[in-house]
């Protein structure tokens, strides 16, 4: 069986990709830090992303075929008031896996972010010129730039929000929380101003593991084909759970300030992504249709 080692195994994304990794056959060891976590079919280790040495060991030991690195500080109101820990997580962590991957000849997938774009010409293609708008996304070009310039075979995937089931309380999922808060009846604020292209986490998941499976290297747009605004998104979900869609307020960008810069509209094109791959990014309402499914 090939090896996978998946960091950020507490995480959304590291979760469903672990588990869908070994229900595929794959001999998976996922990384966690804060959150210890039980993965059905994974071996699990604490990480420190941070110390070198640590890192470097951890990889030795294993000596996966593929490494799919998940983990970061993805929140960008803490990146901006973090910036030091911001810094050592995404880019010297992505640093230290990707040193430790050349050592043990290891294929690399990188998760980045649609955020690496300031929004001002969407959509963007996979080699449009990085225009970070804040300094999460700051970090992930950075660290992208590092993985780029990787000696062994390296592939990057920029994403967008991801939902769905979250596997542990401790995880933050945008349509876990339409449809938490709608059931109890509680009204919710959502962006009619904000377009993004969500993304379902197994589907994504799906095409991180063809990646790691096809030793695929380069760049690839992994969203949803169409874009949604949050209130579309929030309304969608409403619907397909059967929830009363008027509790959810529309809300402007502007009535909720933030931290951190965050653009309006922010689309990745897809093309060239869907035309290498043969897992099938999920539409808008496919992906809600599939989420319904998915929730007991």
């Amino acid at each position: 069986m090939p090896g996978l080692l998946v960091t950020g195994g507490s995480g959304m994304l590291g979760s469903y990709t672990a588990i869908q990794a070994a229900d595929a056959g794959w001999d998976v060891y996922a990384t966690y830090a804060g959150h210890a976590v039980d993965l059905p079919g994974c071996r699990t280790l604490e990480l420190d992303l941070t110390d070198p040495a640590e890192v470097s060991e951890a990889v030795e030991s294993i000596r996966p075929d593929v490494i799919v690195h998940t983990a970061a500080e993805a929140k960008p109101d803490v990146c901006e008031e973090h910036k030091r820990r911001a810094f050592d997580t995404n880019v010297r962590g992505a640093y230290n896996l990707l040193r430790a991957a050349e050592c043990v000849r290891a294929h690399f997938v990188h998760i980045s972010t649609d955020l690496v774009f300031n929004g001002e010409h969407s959509p963007y293609s996979e080699g449009d010129r990085l225009s970070p708008p804040n300094y999460y996304a700051l970090t992930k070009a950075a660290a992208e730039t590092a993985v780029y310039s990787a000696d062994t075979g390296a592939a990057i995937v920029r994403t967008s929000i991801i939902y769905g089931p979250r596997m542990f309380p401790h995880l933050n999922s945008f349509s876990d929380k339409i449809v938490e808060s709608l059931s109890a009846g509680k009204s919710m604020t959502a962006f009619t101003d904000q377009r993004r292209c969500p993304i379902p986490a197994w589907n994504l998941a799906d095409v991180l593991l063809e990646i790691a499976e096809r030793r695929l290297t380069g760049i690839f747009h992994a969203v949803c084909p169409e874009s949604s605004s949050r209130y579309e998104f929030a309304v969608k979900v409403a619907e397909a759970f059967g929830l009363d869609a008027s509790l959810i307020i529309p809300a402007t960008m502007d009535q909720v300030p933030s931290v951190a810069h965050r653009p309006e509209t922010l689309i990745l094109d897809t093309t060239a992504t869907r035309s290498c791959l043969t897992t099938r990014l999920l539409g808008f309402e496919e992906g809600i249709g599939e989420l319904r499914s998915k929730v007991a």
